[in-house]
């Protein structure tokens, strides 16, 4: 029988598929389009928004939220009804940052992703992972609007 303890892990290994390079928007890695758009977002996990139905990076973002947690949730064993309250805040540094990818020095921004669970219970569980995105601006001189994205992955 899963417990709801599990819901750590739940929430661990939900930002892990949430932020690999298989979430995808157009064949490109979701988040390269979000770090343009956004400075903060919120996903609510439980429900799904209608706005959600539109063919843009966010509402991929918040379609692509409730399906990875959903999935985590079955795969753990847990009912979704165990869970009052499932937030995704994911937050975009105001600046750019300089750091080196492969030994070449480039500029990007950190991205922190914070996922958020209440329990029927009342227990509140929490799991962070920052991720830093770095832009080849050879790239984008040579094919404006093409985004080359690396990420350097620190898990909390």
């Amino acid at each position: 029988m899963a417990r709801r303890r599990n819901i750590k892990g739940v929430l661990h290994n939900f930002l892990g598929t949430y932020t690999s390079r298989y979430s995808d928007f157009d064949g490109y890695w979701l988040f390269g389009f979000l770090v343009e758009v956004i400075r903060e977002l919120r996903i609510d996990l439980i429900e799904v928004r209608a706005e959600c139905n539109e063919t843009t990076p966010i509402a991929t973002a918040e379609r692509l939220g409730v399906t990875k947690f959903s999935e985590q949730m079955e795969k753990a064993g847990l009912p979704t009804s165990c869970i009052r309250e499932a937030h995704l805040k994911i937050t975009k540094s105001p600046e750019l940052i300089d750091g080196f990818v492969n030994g070449w020095l480039s500029s990007g921004y950190q991205v922190k992703f914070v996922v958020e669970a209440v329990t029927d219970l009342g227990k509140t569980y929490e799991s962070t992972m920052m991720i830093r995105q770095e832009y080849n601006h050879w790239k984008f001189l040579a094919e404006p609007g093409l985004q080359r994205v690396y990420s350097i992955i620190k898990r909390k």
